[in-house]
């Protein structure tokens, strides 16, 4: 009896590495990148992966073989010993030492992720304010992101200033949606991360962001798509996601009641003109609104 309990869990070890090798073959695997930034984080994050799978699978691997090995028997008693203390300065230097090359490892590819010294100039700057439970997302019109950050790529010197202060300082003319992320392919984007009431996390699995927005607090995020996603279709009079590439926002912090329903969507156009197209649309249907 004691031996299938061996044999059962030697089974559940199989059976999870086989499921951990074909996962990325059937489509289990991250999310599809759509970042520049995008290969360096999978790359960190298959590699940890890789480690710290490694590692599992020994000690549970050994822990299998132990019970086989060493499993009760009638009349047999059991060895008692205080440890080796080679073997316990061993299996704390191994791990000591991988912490602290994947310490290294990781420096660059979190500078050019998070380091705001090393955002590029942006393209495009919106606001994003979390609450529950919502995104609310405010955009400049084009003439505004202009003045603020220029136009093909000669940004005037005092870009940052500008657009901190539009940011601090909402317009009535800025465009305001729900739940909708738009931006277009190849564009630096920078947005201003708040929340109005809890810590709430912005995520973006297909941009490798996630960010929280933490109360009292704005954090500037950066992330440039590579891929688009959306399309005008002239038989709906709308603007469509590719089915394809539903790319998704969420909230990555348990925030309430009503996270579960805390979702939106990303949409990445084209080019810059159909995202001057839809902004357009969408002041045009917020005046519409106004009383």
């Amino acid at each position: 009896m004691q031996k299938l309990w061996a044999v059962l869990f030697g089974a559940v070890l199989l059976l999870s590495a086989g499921l951990v090798a074909v996962s990325p073959l059937i489509n289990w695997w991250l999310p599809d990148n759509a970042c520049s930034f995008g290969p360096d984080t999978d790359r960190l994050f298959n590699w940890i992966l890789g480690v710290t799978a490694f590692f599992f699978f020994l000690t549970e691997g050994i822990l299998v073989y132990a019970l086989f090995k060493f499993r009760g028997e009638p009349g047999r008693r059991a060895l008692f010993f205080h440890g080796s203390h080679r073997l316990e300065l061993l299996w704390t230097a191994v791990p000591a030492v991988i912490l602290l090359i994947i310490a290294f490892a990781q420096v660059e590819a979190w500078a050019n992720i998070k380091y705001q010294a090393r955002m590029p100039v942006p393209d495009q700057v919106f606001e994003v304010s979390a609450r529950q439970f919502e995104w609310r997302l405010r955009y400049p019109l084009t003439g505004q992101m202009t003045e603020m950050i220029g136009s093909e790529g000669k940004p005037p010197s005092d870009w940052a200033q500008r657009a901190e202060a539009w940011n601090k300082a909402p317009q009535f003319d800025d465009v305001r949606v729900v739940n909708e992320v738009h931006t277009w392919k190849g564009a630096h984007v920078r947005l201003y991360l708040k929340t109005r009431d809890v810590i709430h996390s912005f995520f973006l699995p297909n941009m490798r962001i996630k960010q929280d927005a933490l109360p009292g607090k704005t954090i500037p995020v950066w992330f440039q798509p590579i891929e688009a996603n959306t399309k005008w279709d002239g038989n709906k009079q709308q603007w469509v996601i590719d089915k394809d590439k539903d790319w998704e926002l969420a909230c990555a912090e348990l925030c309430g009641w009503g996270h579960y329903k805390m979702r939106g969507r990303l949409f990445v156009h084209e080019s810059k003109a159909d995202y001057d197209k839809w902004l357009e649309q969408a002041r045009a249907e917020q005046n519409r609104k106004l009383p």
